[in-house]
Parts: C-alpha cells; structure tokens; sequence
C-alpha cells in the first residue's frame, strides 16, 4: 500500500482487535494541584477562631466536599459532542498509536545518522481528510509530519526570542521540565495549556486550509447575494461596508459576463470538482473522529479517574488513572521517513509532548485557570 493510498482504506473499529486487551493504565501523579485543591477548599471554608460545634464542623465538611466535587466535575464537563476527558482520552488513543492511520509509522534521521522513531502528537486527527490519496490532491505522511515540526519550531522559536527578550531562560527550562514530568508549578501549567489552545485553534480549521475550500468565482456571486443588505446603512461605516460589497459584487458579475461559453463551462467544472472534494474530505474527517470515540466506547475500556489525597497540605496529591483500549501497533502501518532540520526535529518533540499536560481536564480545571 502506497502512502497515498493510505489514510482512510480502512478505519478500525472496536471489532479489528481483542476488546479483552487492555494496556496497563497511565498513572499522573498531580502534587502542586493536589495543593491548590487543599488551598482552595480552606480559603472558602475558612476555620473561625471559636470552637466549632459538631454540627457547624459538619456542615464544614459538606462545603468543602460541594466545593471539590464542582471542580472534580469540570474535567467530566461536556464541550460540544464529547466531554473533556473524553476528548482527552481520545487524544492519547491518537498518540498511543491511531494517529498511524493518518502518518504511518514515522522516524527520521538524525544529525548522527541514527534512524529515530518519532512519537505521534496527538493532533494527526486535525488532518483527516486534508492527506492525499489516489482520488484527490492533498498532504503525504510525510509533508503531515513535516508540517507539524514546522508548528512546533515556530513555537520553540518564538518562546526562546521571549527568553533573550526577557533574560527568562530559567521559565523555558522549567517549562520544559514540566513537560517531562520533573516539576510542577501551577503558572507553567497553565502556560503549557495556553500554548495547547493556541495550537489547538490553529489546527481546529486546518481542514478548511485546503485549496478546494477557495469558492470559485460563482460561489463567490452567490455568498455575497446571500449576504443581508439594506437600502442604505444607518452609520457612515455601515455605509462604506455596503457599498464596498456592491462593488465587490459588481466586480465579480463583470468578470463572469466577460467569460467565454467555454471560460463558463470550464468554471462549472472547477466548481463541481471542488465540492466533491470538500464533501470528500469533511465526510472522511468526521469518520475518523466519529470511530476515534466508537473505539473508546464500544470497548468499555476507556476510563478516567482521579484520587484525591489531602490529609495535610504537605501531603495533598490528585492521582489521575488513565485507561486506554488496546489497538494495533504502530508497527503494522507502513514506515515512513521524514526528513527533519535539527530545529523541526526539536520543534516536533516539544509539540509531541505539549499536549499530555496542555490537553489534561486537570490542567483546564479551576485548579489551573482561576
């Protein structure tokens, strides 16, 4: 199977492979908002100087378990279709080995000559139905891959000209030792989920980034007569706005009469050729994402659970158990080789670990965003 074959030939579904198998469970321990969450329940209880009655102490109790159980549920909270960790559990599943469907099975060379496997991001799901196949242009594995490394360099550049800019090396560091899970603070936390979003939005429309999605010159005439018009605008920038689309409309009926019989035939083609491919790819997109959840919950395996532990301050943690339904192996998709600079190398293994704590519910909870 050719890499431009491959994207969409067949999506597995729970029925592909053993239900029974599970993965050992992903286990986070979360200290510092552990903390917070111990902070935060005695900053709005707080314990009044007198001696508290049995029932005043009790009533105590309720309100910093009502106060737990409203920002326990945050990561339960429902966004669009799915819920956060549904959403996240669905991403790991991406990163676990599904995003395979869309890259392959990556690795590039590096500096040293050495072949290396690159872990997936996460993200491959964002480019469902934007990859080539046999029956429409579009991205290869490769130029997918390449063009995520490329997100990531951006961003490591822009964070390291902060750095210079602002002598604040020691924030990047501790940055990144955040993201391998060495330390944890809740400020870099919440920088980590703000880069997160910051991807996230970019690639939320990358679908709509591909060529067949520019409207060809009559879509354009129809949009702009769909367009809500009055006779006149109520304010001077409401004026200029009219008659600025009425030229714009005007312009672009001058340049269809001007067309040949043949210009206008060849037009209707473009335009039919385009909506099959934009309906081509939005219907694979919606697929991949579709059975991304159809794996996690035909298997009932996809679990997330959280512990709390806050005896003391000193000793308050959250244990997040993450449980992912078993797929196949990275293995079983076709190899490919990515050619990767030393800083797109860099940029993508940054992006490859950003969202494991940038995409965590805990990490968008109240614990972090307040």
């Amino acid at each position: 199977m050719t890499n431009t074959d491959k994207p969409h030939q067949h999506i597995e579904t729970a029925s592909d492979h053993d239900i029974t198998d599970v993965l050992p469970p992903l286990l986070h321990q979360w200290p510092r908002l552990g903390q917070e969450l111990f902070e935060l329940e005695h900053i709005l209880t707080p314990v009044p100087k007198t001696r508290l009655s049995s029932s005043t102490e009790r009533e105590r109790k309720e309100q910093q378990a009502d106060i737990r159980n409203t920002i326990i549920a945050q990561v339960y909270r429902e966004e669009g279709k799915y819920s956060r960790d549904m959403r996240y559990l669905a991403f790991l599943l991406l990163k676990q080995g599904r995003a395979g469907m869309i890259v392959g099975n990556p690795s590039t060379i590096t500096i040293h000559g050495k072949r290396q496997e690159l872990p997936y991001t996460g993200l491959e799901g964002y480019y469902a139905g934007v990859e080539k196949t046999s029956n429409r242009p579009g991205l290869t594995s490769e130029e997918i891959v390449q063009e995520e490394a490329n997100i990531g360099a951006q961003l490591l550049k822009t964070l390291k000209k902060q750095a210079i800019a602002q002598n604040s090396w020691l924030d990047l560091i501790h940055l990144k030792n955040t993201l391998a899970w060495k330390e944890q603070d809740v400020e870099v936390i919440r920088s980590i989920q703000l880069l997160w979003g910051t991807v996230i939005r970019r690639l939320h429309v990358r679908l709509y980034h591909c060529p067949e999605f520019e409207p060809t010159l009559t879509e354009q005439i129809e949009h702009l007569e769909q367009l809500p018009s009055a006779t006149q605008g109520h304010t001077a920038e409401e004026e200029q706005l009219r008659q600025a689309l009425n030229a714009t409309h005007a312009h672009f009926r001058h340049n269809l009469e001007a067309m040949s019989a043949a210009e206008r035939a060849q037009e209707r083609q473009e335009r039919t050729r385009r909506e099959v491919i934009r309906a081509s790819r939005i219907a694979e997109f919606n697929r991949f994402h579709d059975e991304t959840y159809q794996i996690l919950t035909a298997s009932h395996q996809g679990h997330y659970t959280l512990g709390v532990q806050d005896t003391t301050l000193k000793d308050s943690t959250i244990n997040e158990t993450i449980t992912l339904p078993k797929i196949p192996e990275r293995q079983t998709y076709p190899p490919v080789l990515v050619h990767l600079t030393p800083a797109q190398l860099e940029g993508y293994l940054f992006i490859a670990r950003l969202g494991e704590i940038g995409g965590d519910p805990l990490a968008r909870s109240a614990l972090v965003v307040h």
